[in-house]
């Protein structure tokens, strides 16, 4: 390991995360492959690597870092919000789960993320032990090991879609003090003090595709007083698909269908680290522990891309298409940008370049530095 490797890791990992000089290098070396080969798997990776090592020990060094690191998620959140700084404003959080198969098994994440730009950063995952919903326990660990994290960060609102219900669930958010916006299903009761319990279908059932409406007051969401949500307000909109877009918020309901908008980064998320960026799904490991190891140094990664597409641009606006929409996304730039560089210096001047991106330093500064 040459002299520049060996300062650029020092500058990210040895402040940042707690690991040993051999797993430090192992780690920088995982970030940089990922973003230029654009896959997890472990095989592939490793003929990228830069190393005088055979690619069969570089592969076996690779599968016992996954064997024996476990990278603490809070220095990694901690450590990609400072690159990002993110800090900065109230943040909007997004809520979901991504779900593939290898074989038979049946692979299942919740994400926790934070809205930046055209997509969601992901801040905290759970791997699920089995196939479908997360459970209310299982939403409300997630959001207190953010709390935990982050105790003084203001949050401007939770997105969630209609998997993410349930009164206990609000309530725990409302004792949390985070804002919402869950949306919810058509069959779902609500009623106040002056209406008796109705399906939501009903109270929009005479709006056409476009138009919208706001319950007057605050709602209950469920049958009866017995096992009834707290108070919410409750925005429906007719899609011009005919379904109806509901919405449960604590904030101004004038707000609340734009707030639920921002949902939608967390799915951009989901398809750069599978199909348009990481590959996520070519990933042969299905333990728990080794997959949560894997989703924080996808984090990590997806950092530089973002910071590296902000520094691509230069300070030009993003061309857009003929729908308003930019025609590439920040991640695109940036791994586009990222692969040009590998492709025109040394792994080690890369590496430096990559590193540095993550620990908040100058992009340009870096790239015209001696090394």
């Amino acid at each position: 390991m040459n002299e520049c490797h060996a300062a650029a890791l020092s500058n990210l990992i040895v402040d940042h995360i707690r690991l040993a000089r051999s797993r430090c290098e192992t780690l920088g070396w995982l970030i940089a492959s990922i973003l230029t080969a654009g896959t997890v798997n472990l095989t592939r990776l490793a003929a990228y690597i830069d190393s005088s090592a055979q690619i069969a020990s570089v592969h076996r060094r690779l599968e016992r870092f996954f064997r024996d690191v476990r990278l603490n998620e809070a220095d990694v959140a901690r450590l990609v919000v400072a690159a990002l700084s993110l800090t900065a404003k109230p943040w909007h959080l997004a809520i979901d789960r991504t779900n593939w198969q290898f074989g038979k098994t049946d692979l299942n994440l919740l994400v926790l993320s934070v809205a930046y730009s055209d997509m969601c950063i992901p801040l905290f995952c759970r791997v699920l032990d089995k196939a479908g919903n997360s459970t209310i326990a299982e939403r409300i660990d997630l959001m207190q090991s953010f709390k935990a994290t982050f105790p003084d960060q203001p949050v401007a609102s939770l997105t969630g879609d209609r998997e993410f219900i349930g009164n206990t669930w609000i309530e725990a958010l409302q004792q949390a003090e985070i804002p919402h916006c869950l949306r919810l299903r058509e069959d779902m009761h609500v009623f106040n003090d002056g209406h008796a319990p109705l399906p939501l279908r009903q109270h929009g059932a005479r709006l056409r595709p476009g138009e919208r409406l706001v319950l007057k007051g605050w709602w209950r969401i469920g049958a009866s007083e017995r096992n009834a949500s707290p108070p919410v307000r409750i925005i429906i909109m007719r899609l011009k698909t005919g379904e109806l877009l509901i919405i449960a918020s604590r904030s101004r309901p004038q707000h609340a269908l734009n707030i639920y908008r921002q949902r939608w980064k967390i799915e951009t998320l989901f398809a750069a680290l599978k199909t348009r960026g990481f590959n996520l799904e070519a990933t042969h490991m299905t333990d728990p522990a080794k997959l949560s190891t894997l989703i924080a140094i996808l984090t990590m990664a997806a950092g530089v891309a973002y910071k590296t597409g902000l520094w691509a641009l230069g300070g030009q606006p993003r061309r857009c298409k003929g729908h308003g929409r930019p025609a590439r996304s920040l991640f695109a730039l940036g791994l586009d940008a990222l692969r040009k560089l590998c492709a025109s210096r040394t792994f080690a001047q890369s590496l430096q370049v990559l590193l540095g991106l993550l620990i908040g330093n100058s992009m340009e500064s870096l790239l015209y530095s001696e090394t």
